[in-house]
């Protein structure tokens, strides 16, 4: 690893007076709720104690005052899930433009992964059509830049 080049690097996280808020935990945490419906699977797919993410969004709700998840108990057989609130929504939406952000300010390239659903060979370029994750935006003048 010698001679490597120095990059700039951060964590970002949102607070109030009274403490933290929303940050990369949370930010994964809501987006993987989001894709599987339960806290539990999402706690499992992100390596996490289904304990571990209860508390951390426990904590992230009683310093904001209001809740970021809505529990739907199951009956008998099952069917219980979790949905994030609309101001979950906002806090995903406005802490992935943050993130765009500086990677721009910072001079990174903004990367966006996702499923490659279609290749077009132009007269001069290629077209690749993506399905971005959840939380991934374009927008207009934002350009995509793949390296093959």
């Amino acid at each position: 690893m010698p001679n490597q080049k120095p990059h700039p690097a951060f964590k970002i996280w949102l607070e109030t007076d009274d403490g933290y808020v929303f940050g990369p935990g949370i930010y994964s945490l809501l987006i993987v709720i989001i894709e599987k419906g339960n806290l539990k699977e999402a706690a499992k797919t992100l390596d996490m104690s289904y304990r571990y993410a209860w508390g951390l969004l426990r904590k992230a709700e009683v310093t904001l005052g209001e809740p970021l998840v809505i529990f739907h108990k199951g009956g008998s057989h099952g069917g219980g899930g979790a949905e994030p609130t609309k101001i979950a929504l906002r806090f995903i939406e406005d802490f992935t433009r943050l993130k765009e952000n500086l990677l721009i300010i910072c001079g990174e390239n903004v990367r966006y992964s996702g499923i490659v659903e279609s290749v077009t060979k132009k007269e001069k370029s290629v077209e690749v059509t993506l399905k971005l994750k959840l939380g991934a935006k374009l927008t207009p003048g934002n350009e995509v830049k793949i390296f093959i």
